[in-house]
């Protein structure tokens, strides 16, 4: 781990701590317990990363972290396994797309607010026009 990768998971704790801090300090019911396990997800998160580095560079377990990373390296290149990635990418875009149309069908059905029907259907739309702006560019650039 680069030295700063180590200073970032630094600031990264601290800002947790600072966090929790607040959301214990604040008297705001929902905000303050939200704040407060954000600030303790984020010091969790980034003490287990240093957690993982030290196990990953201890000399035990050096060689089986290296043929882990080459292992990763050759599957992030493999022409297949990136089709198969952007293959999984549009299925899961196309079924959200979908889910959005017909939940905002179904909110409409059950007299949902306004609101909650024109955010469905505007994401699913937003989604669509995006994938299409994306692939046209992505044509032209090939």
């Amino acid at each position: 781990m680069k030295k700063s990768n180590k200073i970032m998971l630094a600031i990264y704790i601290v800002i947790g701590i600072a966090l929790v801090i607040i959301g214990v300090t604040i008297q705001v019911d929902y905000y303050s317990s939200m704040i407060f396990a954000m600030g303790f997800a984020l010091i969790f998160s980034s003490i287990l990363q240093l957690v993982r580095y030290y196990h990953n560079t201890r000399p035990e377990n050096v060689e089986a972290y290296r043929k882990k990373v080459r292992q990763q390296e050759i599957n992030l290149k493999d022409e297949r396994k990136v089709q198969l990635r952007n293959r999984a990418g549009y299925i899961s875009w196309a079924v959200t797309m979908v889910a959005c149309f017909i939940a905002s069908f179904i909110a409409a059905l059950f007299r949902a607010g306004t609101l909650i029907v024109c955010i469905l259907a505007g994401v699913a739309v937003a989604e669509y026009i995006l994938a299409t702006i994306i692939y046209r560019y992505l044509c032209k650039k090939m």
